[in-house]
């Protein structure tokens, strides 16, 4: 390394230590929410809803009530509460997180796709882009999280050999991943609906429809991209020209050989890709919520995770180890549940979410049900950059908007897609998910040029996401 790439190596890291800085913590942001919280609850006016034997709100009953504000004291001892009531929630994320990141470190679904990269590596570029785009669609369909920009190197060595920029390589690996668990029925939607009471991948068929109609808008969006780069490097979003020099001084790159693709390794990317099929029949066809609530999640990953297992030839201790990582990877996730659920609880102790509920309602009154879903969604995606955890953002949002929507006509089903839309989306153009900004610097891209390139294609997925909010809420979409 000479004195100018030392140099560079050095601003490189003191601009990321910058921008770690400037840019809080979930866990903080969700902390300073609840201390937002106690604030609100000295300032709006107590008031309260009478409710049915059956917990629902009557519309019309609001009524005022004493003042109780919380002070932040009080506040950080109600976490243990807002843990209990959010328990259900976070032991299923923590063990399908478990099952899920330890048949991940098996490398099965890693090695499939360097094998399938390496076979069609003459065709042409745009059979390539696509290709892997697809193909990344398809696995975050099924599997979601974090642990998914690993990804992004494959689409480095690609796009390198295309000769294209970092911002395709996102653009083929990071973006269809979390588009699909973003809009697909096994991602972001799978947290919603328990934060909403309701069956766990239900609605799966619709769900596979709108994800189809986001894969099908975004991939000619990239398709578009990747060859105007191609034709014209200058014309790429990246904010220089630095990445077109690395190329021509790297000329010689390859993906790794990771050794022979075993049929195992597919019989486990089967696996993954039946497990969350069968829980949707068994939630929606066999009745398996009435009979066991949602603690089959826990049964069908859990006998895929031990099935990948055995067909891999693993020791025991290589299951228990690969579970364990799998759930310190979702532990976060499954703190700030606990923490937003602390949110509600504060409101609720304050007395003021009725009075927010009721404020609400009144504000979304003189819209159809199709409008107000438009609403919550682009509240949501205006709330995501705040809440930087689609977890996070259905724990403090649900509790309050669910009671609105019954009162407004919305069924629960499409609250939870308007949720679900806001904050799977707007974590792809905020700067405060470390999936995000860890996937740029894996590229070896910038937040400014990725926001560059995704602009436009935001505009599409607002304008698509509201034409089909609209219409299930015009349907009034029930899913189950």
């Amino acid at each position: 390394m000479n004195a100018v790439e030392i140099r560079e190596e050095k601003a490189k890291k003191s601009y990321l230590r910058k921008l770690q800085f400037k840019l809080p913590n979930v866990l903080v942001m969700m902390l300073l929410i609840m201390m937002f919280a106690c604030l609100l609850t000295y300032i709006i006016p107590a008031g309260g809803f009478e409710y049915t034997e059956d917990k629902k709100l009557i519309a019309g009953s609001y009524h005022a009530v004493e003042q109780t504000p919380v002070n932040p004291i009080l506040a950080i001892t109600l976490i243990l509460e807002g843990g209990i009531a959010a328990s259900p929630v976070a032991i299923l994320l923590l063990f399908i997180g478990g099952f899920l990141g330890g048949i991940f470190m098996l490398d099965s679904v890693n090695n499939v796709i360097s094998m399938l990269i390496n076979k069609f590596e003459k065709a042409g570029s745009n059979i390539l882009v696509l290709g892997l785009f697809l193909l990344m669609s398809f696995i975050g369909f099924f599997i979601g999280g974090d642990m998914m920009i690993v990804f992004v190197t494959l689409g480095v060595i690609l796009t390198r050999k295309l000769r294209l920029d970092p911002i395709s390589a996102l653009a083929v690996t990071f973006l269809p991943l979390f588009l699909a668990f973003s809009i697909a029925p096994s991602g972001e939607a799978q947290i919603a609906q328990l934060f909403a009471g309701i069956p766990l991948y239900s609605g799966y068929l619709e769900r596979t429809i709108m994800f189809i109609f986001f894969v099908i808008v975004t991939a000619v969006y990239v398709v578009f991209y990747t060859n105007r780069v191609k034709n014209n490097p200058l014309k790429s979003a990246m904010s220089d020209t630095k990445w077109l020099t690395e190329l021509d001084e790297d000329q010689n790159v390859s993906i790794e050989k990771n050794g022979k693709v075993e049929w195992k390794d597919f019989l486990v990317v089967a696996i993954i890709i039946i497990a969350p099929i069968i829980l949707a029949y068994g939630n929606t066809v066999l009745g398996w919520p009435a009979k066991y609530g949602n603690g089959a999640v826990i049964t069908v990953f859990g006998i895929a995770f031990v099935t990948c297992f055995l067909l891999k030839r693993k020791k025991t201790e290589d299951m228990i180890l690969a579970f364990s990582k799998g759930v310190q990877d979702i532990t976060i996730v499954a703190i700030v549940i606990v923490l937003a659920r602390t949110v509600s609880i504060i409101l609720e102790k304050g007395n003021i979410l009725g009075t927010i509920v009721n404020g609400l309602t009144g504000s979304l009154n003189d819209f159809s049900s199709g409008m107000t879903a438009i609403i919550i969604f682009i509240v949501a995606t205006i709330f995501n950059f705040l809440v930087p955890s689609g977890s996070g953002m259905s724990g403090v949002m649900m509790p309050i908007l669910q009671p609105v929507a019954g009162m407004l006509g919305m069924t629960d089903q499409v609250l939870v897609t308007a949720i679900q839309f806001g904050g799977g989306l707007g974590n792809l153009i905020i700067p405060t998910l470390g999936a995000t900004m860890g996937a740029i610097a894996l590229a070896k891209a910038n937040f400014g040029s990725w926001i560059k390139f995704m602009i436009p294609l935001f505009a599409l997925w607002i304008v698509l996401g509201s034409i089909i909010l609209y219409f299930i809420a015009s349907i009034g979409w029930v899913g189950y």
